[in-house]
């Protein structure tokens, strides 16, 4: 059973999402997906083990958690799942510093798209707006969002559960929030949602997008990624079982 969502003062949707802070500096990624796990099963509990294990499923080393590996982790758990990127090309390249790292986040993203087609995962080319995740959100989604924030004096990719959207600002649940600072959703205007929403010099936007398996069929009119379902020779399957 998912949680009960609320009105905003505009009387747009907002979700009820707890807040979960990440216990790491590195894992954003898994606690935006157990913010909405546990929205949406209410049985589900985030914890600091979870938390580990699924930065160790989604990971691409050097780029952090990327969108396909976190998308696989939410279908192993039960979940239906699809991706938005903004290119097919090398996701987060940009955060390689060398060509080994490169060839590295290169190998992962290619195992990642091969398990996605394996399991049935849409991956989108396109880009989206406030707009489109009320949208999604009205059918049932639950967007997370990766965005680009300052963090000890470095630009860094970071995942947050967009909560809701109205005529003026966008809520999302931050999991790098202030622990002095209320569990209340952040709010920002959609200009600076749009701007924070991208990351790097191409300018690179994600979104996953989480809901109860019933999900899994409703499609978004965006052209998909077409991977090869079988994965480089010598590359080891990290699908393991379904759950």
């Amino acid at each position: 059973m998912s949680r009960p969502n609320f009105e905003s003062s505009t009387n747009q949707m907002v979700r009820n999402v707890p807040l979960y802070r990440q216990k790491r500096k590195f894992t954003c990624g898994p606690s935006s997906l157990m913010m909405v796990m546990s929205a949406l099963d209410q049985r589900y509990q985030p914890n600091e083990t979870a938390e580990l294990e699924i930065w160790r499923e989604a990971t691409t080393i050097h780029g952090g958690c990327g969108p396909v590996g976190l998308a696989l982790a939410l279908k192993r758990r039960g979940f239906a799942t699809l991706v938005v990127v903004s290119h097919d090309g090398l996701f987060l390249q940009s955060r390689a510093s060398q060509g080994g790292e490169v060839e590295v986040m290169q190998i992962l993203q290619e195992r990642d798209l091969a398990e996605a087609c394996q399991r049935g995962i849409p991956v989108h080319i396109g880009t989206y707006s406030p707009d489109d995740l009320s949208k999604w959100m009205t059918v049932g989604w639950y967007p997370i969002v990766m965005v680009s924030i300052e963090f000890e004096g470095k630009t860094i990719t970071h995942w947050v559960v967009v909560t809701g959207a109205d005529l003026d600002c966008v809520f999302f649940n931050d999991p790098l929030k202030d622990p002095a600072e209320a569990d209340a959703a952040t709010r920002v205007d959609h200009e600076s949602f749009a701007s924070m929403t991208e990351f790097g010099p191409d300018r690179e936007r994600a979104v996953i997008l989480a809901g109860l398996p019933k999900m899994a069929n409703v499609a978004l009119r965006l052209p998909r990624i077409h991977a090869s379902p079988q994965l480089r020779p010598g590359t080891p399957s990290a699908s393991g079982p379904e759950r």
